[in-house]
């Protein structure tokens, strides 16, 4: 695999994305991005949006942490790449720092007898109008709520077993937030929310915590969810 932190070039290129990013949100990223694996057909990477902090770019302008299984194309009119390989040797026991942007969602029950799952939800607003309908109305109890439910989904027993990590302490939500997007002009709008965990793994079994890695957390890869980071403590 391969880590790169890309960042746009100065120009109007950039200028021209970087309107687009604006227009349709972050599903113009991906495909922004994509344009630096153009022999794949599939998407083979996952991408984190951060903003720059002044010290390689203009302050506040969008940059991207991006996880790939082939190296991207260095030869872009449009970004600066910088690019190294990644495989980390991992041992049981190991304790590891990570930072995950996940897509939290709970699935309701379909309202029929077919036993199909129902629509998904955001879990954080799923636990907030729980809360609600039971007569909880505290805004500091609500965002207590929100906080467990995001935490809990990712530290169940399920989800560490197929993570191969294991959580000792009780990792924290670093920010919350809401998207819209669109794939294509004249679809329709696809909303999406956005968790940003901290914390600290223990390492159980390393091969399968590399695959997850590989492959991504959770739902909503293609808008920026998924990819974990991941340093030694």
């Amino acid at each position: 695999m391969y880590l790169s932190r890309v960042r746009f070039l100065p120009g109007h290129t950039a200028h021209s994305a970087l309107l687009s990013i604006q227009r349709k949100g972050s599903y113009a990223s991906h495909q922004l991005l994509w344009q630096l694996f153009t022999e794949q057909q599939q998407r083979n990477f996952l991408f984190r949006e951060e903003q720059s902090n002044g010290l390689t770019s203009q302050r506040g302008m969008p940059e991207y942490l991006v996880l790939s299984q082939t190296a991207p194309e260095l030869n872009s009119e449009l970004f600066h790449i910088e690019t190294k390989l990644f495989a980390p040797k991992l041992n049981e026991g190991d304790q590891l720092a990570f930072r995950l942007r996940a897509n939290p969602t709970v699935s309701s029950k379909a309202g029929d007898a077919t036993g199909k799952r129902g629509q998904r939800h955001d879990v954080m607003m799923h636990a907030k109008k729980s809360a609600q309908a039971e007569g909880i109305t505290d805004p500091i109890v609500l965002k207590q709520q929100m906080e467990q439910a995001a935490l809990d989904w990712l530290v169940k027993d399920e989800r560490a077993a197929a993570l191969g990590a294991r959580f000792d302490a009780q990792p924290a939500v670093m920010a919350y937030s809401q998207h819209q997007t669109s794939k294509q002009a004249q679809q329709p709008v696809i909303s999406y929310s956005a968790v940003d965990y901290e914390g600290v793994l223990t390492v159980i079994e390393p091969e399968l915590l590399l695959n997850q890695i590989a492959t991504g957390i959770g739902r909503a890869k293609a808008f920026g969810c998924g990819l974990m980071l991941l340093r030694r403590v």
